[in-house]
């Protein structure tokens, strides 16, 4: 009998702990701000559409296909999304060596090991070569690695590590924090240093608009105007976003507005990049679609500012939801890491011969939920794989403490 209750004693000790534990994720979920997870989940959805989207030269026909072009206007707003959301936890009160920490354990570490992987696993990933093969004749070159990740063209390595280029710009980000902190504080001095910078970056971007149509003499001066980097210009951006946000947060006229303006502003972006096209269609494939990249508009940044007041003022209610959507954006980094290595697996040419719009819109469904689960189960295993090596570690460093006694 005291066997019996002992045992009922430790079930329910176990139970209350389990309870406190849940208590406590309860009150974690209901501090984090679900709005800015949502962003965060569309943005990565966005990362794998752009790359899933087929390329608007169809080179089976060889011809612009226009509606395409039309699919990838609207797909080209997820890493100014995440920039954004950067800026919008600038002043979270993190130190910069906790944030260092952070980025060299949780960004830098996991890519490192990725380029690692396609190193070695190159030939199996496109369809080359078997996974034994890769384990049984690998071979990595140190020295290429590290000239590779000096020189910010992880490219040279292989094409699956194209995708990194967003490591290079958040360290970047992460390299101005210190500044950024002295210009994203809500005294006179400081908005009116960050209202030039982000003026400064705009004018840059919108002398870079018209260049693309029509030539301007080149003013060497002009030249000052890129010593701000785009990406600070986000981050500037998302802090703006957050010392406004309690105007935009659950705000239905702003979230109708905004919707209104995000797909009023990527039919304009369609209709320039027509012409764009249209007046380029002698130069190479990649010169075609070049206006289309995120970095170089400032369609761009209108078209990112109405998303994420869209998705920041949208309400949402429902508690299932909002745990899925949590839980898929803890997850985003390593989503957004491997998702490209399941696109380079499937060999995305083979859907090149795709022509009907509705076909195209079908393709691009199916594949991001196929590339997102895929993912979320890679990204899963590998989390397993991770705690089962920590718990290893845990129990050998017992045992070695236990025998040292």
């Amino acid at each position: 009998m005291k066997v019996l209750e002992k045992e009922k004693g430790s079930i329910s000790q176990e139970k209350n702990v389990k309870k406190i534990q849940q208590n406590n994720n309860d009150e974690l979920k209901s501090k984090r701000d679900i709005s800015i997870d949502l962003i965060r989940v569309i943005a990565c959805l966005t990362v794998i559409g752009t790359h899933l989207c087929l390329q608007v030269l169809n080179q089976c026909y060889n011809r612009i296909d226009w509606s395409r072009l039309l699919e990838k206007s609207f797909l080209t707003d997820g890493v100014p999304l995440f920039f954004m959301i950067t800026g919008f936890f600038l002043v979270n009160g993190r130190s910069y060596k906790k944030i260092w920490k952070s980025t060299a354990l949780k960004i830098l570490l996991p890519s490192f090991l990725f380029v690692l992987f396609t190193q070695v696993f190159y030939p199996f990933i496109v369809n080359q070569e078997s996974f034994m093969w890769c384990i049984k004749n690998f071979n990595i070159n140190a020295l290429e690695i590290l000239e590779s990740i000096l020189k910010a063209d992880v490219t040279y390595l292989n094409p699956t590590c194209a995708h990194l280029w967003y490591i290079y710009s958040y360290v970047k980000i992460v390299i101005w924090i210190p500044v950024l902190w002295l210009v994203c504080k809500e005294t006179k001095e400081s908005k009116l240093a960050r209202r030039i910078m982000i003026g400064l970056s705009i004018l840059k971007i919108v002398l870079g608009d018209i260049q693309r149509f029509i030539t301007i003499p080149n003013i060497g001066a002009i030249n000052i105007l890129s010593l701000i980097p785009t990406e600070i210009l986000y981050v500037l951006l998302g802090y703006e976003l957050f010392a406004h946000k309690d105007k935009i947060k659950n705000n239905k006229k702003l979230c109708i507005i905004s919707l209104i303006g995000y797909v009023g502003i990527n039919l304009l972006r369609y209709k320039i990049e027509m012409q764009y096209m249209v007046l380029n269609y002698l130069t190479d494939i990649v010169g075609r679609e070049n206006f289309m990249e995120w970095k170089y508009t400032s369609i761009n940044i209108i078209s990112s500012l109405f998303l994420f007041m869209f998705l920041y003022s949208f309400e949402i209610k429902n508690k299932k939801l909002s745990n899925i959507i949590l839980w898929i954006s803890n997850r985003t980094f390593g989503i957004y890491l491997v998702h490209y290595l399941i696109l380079a697996k499937v060999d995305l040419y083979k859907f090149e011969k795709i022509e009907k719009f509705i076909f195209e819109l079908a393709y691009l469904a199916i594949g991001l939920i196929f590339t997102l689960i895929l993912s979320i189960v890679i990204v899963v295993i590998l989390e397993n794989i991770k705690k089962f090596i920590v718990r290893l570690f845990k129990l050998l460093k017992k045992k070695l403490l236990v025998e040292n006694k």
